[in-house]
């Protein structure tokens, strides 16, 4: 019985541990926007879940995120950043590969920030 209110007290403490901030993993991939979009299209389950870091030009500026190369979309939690980007900037972005979307054929990184 105390080896079983042991594990329980174990999980419910994995299950509640709050997720790691974007800032503290360490990225699986560092490197050029273009590269990387190859590499995801060769093995997109690989990719999803991974935190990354790429640097590219915004090709576009929408309300809650930027277009990276025109096929990189990252979205911010915090949307005040937006105002000091502009386009044709090259910027390096860390975020988290959350998918591609196939309608707009764009790899989806959330959340993003500017290391």
């Amino acid at each position: 019985m105390l080896v079983f209110t042991v594990g329980v007290g174990y999980v419910y403490q994995y299950i509640s541990m709050s997720p790691k901030d974007i800032v503290e993993i360490t990225p699986e991939y560092v490197g050029d926007a273009t590269e990387f979009n190859f590499l995801v299209t060769d093995n997109l389950s690989y990719w999803t879940g991974k935190v990354v870091q790429i640097t590219g030009e915004v090709s576009e500026i929408t309300d809650d995120g930027i277009l990276i190369n025109g096929t990189i979309y990252c979205q911010f939690d915090d949307q005040t950043i937006l105002k000091t980007i502009t386009k044709n900037q090259r910027l390096t972005i860390k975020g988290k590969m959350v998918g591609f979307d196939e309608l707009l054929m764009e790899i989806k990184l959330s959340p993003c920030i500017i290391p």
